[in-house]
């Protein structure tokens, strides 16, 4: 057996060997929360150099929610500056508010995490920037305070040979998980989650640069001990230890964002980055590190599946999927139509829409919701916008980070949309995989399309009748999964990817089920709604419901819609007092 099967079985092991099966068998885990171990949520390194980057509160001026979403290029904001550096971050990764009860205080982040524990961290390296850096540097991005730690300067040589490699004006961003902050409460289930929060990081960026103008591009072919090398990774180790996901390449002046212009150019324009990292240009870009991590925890329990996991799914510089070239062309079929549609909010529907409030407010006033009202809905054509936005044919400019053809498909169950008789129903994200989706789905003896839907959106209905008691059971007997107006079962072509792509695969799976997820926490804002992301669900059970045998299609991933119930008990204080 060869070491890249052997790698795809542990990835396909650790699968199964942490679904949760009904009626009540759950993944490995402590059980309970050993409060005296729980991890520092914040990492620093003692003795780096620090800089504080300018708050950039929101302001009326920025593009609104509908202006982000649409298929329409937003002129690039001023080059690389410290101000747009700063807003970059505080838009996607800062802390969005401080919470309280009683004795107890925590932060909530612009992009969501399980448990609120936040494994995932940001790395930049970028040249001079004005009133932040005079020469290139490795940078650690802190939340609490929205600062940055000098970790390496670089000398001007080797990052101008780096520099050559990446689009005019273009700096590189870096995401790293620290697995211990979730397997802390998790048990064995943990690495799924941390993959959920790279997704929704990886979103969250998107977004937040697409505000500034401009673009997120992924980087293939670097393998992931080039890439913790080039973050400072290269010697972490231990039950913290901390590794790098993926590259991001931030374009501050994108050639082209609009879906109209010349479809080979575009094309190349979107494609994945490719970086040469040589033995000899990583090793003139990684001066020690003299500045040590912090310490998150004094003692840890051991959980061993996850180092062989995470071991077996790092990126081996293979291709992550096959390139959706034709979204990025002129040949994506009519896009606007869906993707800029104006909603249409019926004279008796309870909740109003938002979709012309900046984008930065939404995106900054993102919260998790942990319980819904029970009876607030949703109109028909607020269901189809907020899914419209999910196809990347429909919606190119929100999905660069994720150039491939999409994998994740929800499973909707519909509780409380206006005009639409509840059950549940299916969204093909990506139209190839359609027959797939039908022979694996045997139950279903017709797929019919749902009333008032567009034709460019590949939603149908699968099953009628009452799904809320239903929804619950299968996402752990939660009661958020019934009391909202829909809560979805992300389920993803599985053995087929992992077989073509290396066990890798896994990983990007996870990661764009957490984008989609973060998709709908926005769209659910701009109709001032809340969600949440689930990640405890019965995997067998919803594979049961569907028909689905052989690992061919796998549940990643769960988010519920509905009207958040506030608790008065908490507070709520600025995200930073100065």
């Amino acid at each position: 057996m060869t070491d890249t099967l052997t790698k795809v079985g542990v990835a396909k092991d650790y699968q199964a060997r942490t679904e949760h099966r009904l009626p009540d068998h759950f993944a490995a885990s402590l059980g309970y929360l050993d409060w005296k171990t729980q991890p520092d949520p914040f990492r620093v390194y003692e003795g780096a150099e620090q800089r504080q980057l300018p708050l950039c509160e929101p302001v009326v001026s920025t593009p609104s929610w509908a202006e982000l979403r649409a298929n329409e290029a937003i002129a690039p904001a001023a080059a690389l500056t410290i101000n747009t550096f700063s807003q970059l971050l505080y838009d996607s990764l800062a802390i969005s508010a401080w919470k309280a009860s009683g004795s107890s205080r925590w932060a909530l982040r612009c992009n969501p995490s399980s448990g609120n524990l936040h494994p995932t961290e940001a790395y930049v390296i970028t040249g001079p920037v004005a009133e932040l850096i005079s020469q290139p540097a490795l940078l650690h991005y802190t939340p609490k305070d929205h600062g940055v730690e000098v970790l390496r300067w670089l000398d001007a040589e080797p990052f101008a040979e780096l520099n050559r490699q990446l689009p005019e004006g273009a700096f590189v961003l870096g995401l790293a998980s620290i697995v211990w902050r979730e397997a802390w409460k998790y048990g064995e289930r943990a690495f799924r989650y941390c993959m959920h929060d790279v997704g929704h990081a990886m979103q969250a960026i998107t977004f937040a640069a697409r505000i500034l103008g401009w673009r997120v591009r992924r980087v293939e072919g670097s393998t992931a001990t080039q890439m913790d090398q080039l973050l400072g990774l290269e010697r972490s180790s231990g039950p913290e230890a901390e590794h790098a996901d993926v590259l991001l390449v931030i374009e501050t002046c994108p050639t082209s964002t609009s879906t109209t212009t010349n479809t080979v150019s575009n094309t190349a324009a979107h494609a994945p980055i490719q970086l040469d990292l040589t033995d000899a240009l990583l090793n003139e870009l990684s001066p020690p590190i003299s500045a040590q991590p912090n310490t998150l925890s004094t003692q840890h329990h051991p959980w061993p599946i996850l180092a062989e996991v995470e071991q077996a799914t790092r990126d081996s510089s293979k291709p992550h999927g096959v390139f959706d070239g034709k979204r990025c062309g002129s040949d994506t079929g009519n896009t606007d139509a869906l993707g800029t549609v104006t909603l249409e909010v019926e004279a008796n529907d309870i909740h109003g829409t938002d979709t012309s409030a900046s984008a930065r407010d939404i995106v900054r006033r993102r919260r998790s919701a942990v319980d819904f009202d029970g009876s607030t809905g949703m109109t028909r054509e607020q269901l189809y916008r907020i899914l419209s936005a999910l196809v990347p044919s429909l919606t190119p400019s929100l999905w660069t980070a994720f150039p491939h053809q999409p994998r994740v498909h929800p499973a909707i169950y519909l509780h409380r949309i206006q005009g639409v008789e509840p059950g549940l129903a299916i969204l093909v994200r990506n139209r190839a995989d359609e027959p797939a989706l039908r022979k694996a789905i045997p139950r279903v003896q017709t797929w019919e399309k749902m009333p008032g839907c567009p034709d460019e959106l590949g939603l149908y209905r699968i099953m009628e009748g009452d799904a809320r008691r239903l929804g619950r059971t299968l996402h752990c007997h939660q009661d958020i999964a019934a009391d909202g107006a829909l809560v979805t079962s992300m389920i993803a072509s599985f053995n087929d990817e992992l077989d073509r792509f290396g066990a890798p695969a896994w990983r990007y799976l996870h990661w764009e089920a957490g984008a989609v997820g973060q998709l709908l926490y926005l769209e659910a804002e701009a109709l001032n709604l809340s969600a949440t992301g689930i990640g405890c669900f019965f995997d067998t059970g919803v594979h049961e419901l569907l028909g689905l045998k052989g690992g061919d299609f796998r549940m990643l991933y769960g988010t519920a819609i509905g009207r958040a119930v506030q608790d008065p008990r908490i507070q709520t204080f600025p995200a930073y007092q100065r």
